[in-house]
This record gives structure tokens, sequence and C-alpha cells, in this order.
């Protein structure tokens, strides 16, 4: 398995973790977010900003700068659709889209709970 398997693997497990964290929190009515879910998301943003600096040594075509991991470290979420775009187009956008399901699975587990116990009331 390659660098970039086991960081997005590390991030999908991140991301399935905190959303059953946030998901359990929700159940039991405390509706603050844990500690743990805050880290998981700065972890999950530092994941995938390593994903794409392994990525780039495969599409030479995207260019860097001289502070390239400083700026993709800081201005990561505009850059995500940019580099997905320039280097998968059609498919990469597909990829934006589960990137953002990703981040988003903790809202997502809450609204199924929500869904879930609306109906048995």
């Amino acid at each position: 398995m390659t660098i970039k398997t086991w960081l997005i693997a590390s991030l999908i497990c991140v991301s399935a973790m905190s959303a059953l964290v946030d998901g359990l929190f929700f159940l039991r009515g405390m509706y603050d977010k844990p500690v743990s879910s805050l880290l998981a998301g700065y972890v999950a943003g530092i994941l995938l900003v390593m994903w794409i600096l392994a990525d780039r040594k495969d599409h030479p075509q995207v260019g860097r700068s001289f502070d390239d991991g400083f700026l993709l470290l800081v201005f990561w979420v505009p850059y995500l659709p940019y580099y997905l775009w320039r280097t998968r187009r059609g498919t990469g956008l597909w990829m934006c889209a589960g990137f953002l399901g990703l981040f988003s699975l903790g809202f997502l587990v809450q609204l199924a709970i929500w869904a879930v116990f609306q109906v048995e009331l």
C-alpha cells in the first residue's frame, strides 16, 4: 500500500470515529461538540493536506510555489476543488464531494438520528 492509501484510510477512520462520537453525544442530549471531535477536525484537515502533498508528486502539471507546504496548509479549503479539477477533471469533482461528505459526516449522523427519533415519536 502506498502512503496516499494510508492517508486516505486514516482520514476515513478519523472522520468515522468523530461522527460516531458526535452521534453518541447527540443521542444523549449533549449538544456541545466534544473536544475530541474538534481535534478530529484538525487532524482530518492535516491528513488531507498530507494526501494532497503526496498526490502532487504524481501530477507535475500543477505548479508549485516556493512556500508550497505552508500555503497549502493555510488555504487548503479553496485549493482542494481547484487541485482535484486540475488533475482529474470530472472525477475530481466527485472526489471533492466525497471529501466534503467525510468532513460533514458528524452532521449527517446527527441528522439521521434526529430523523429516526422524529418518526418514532
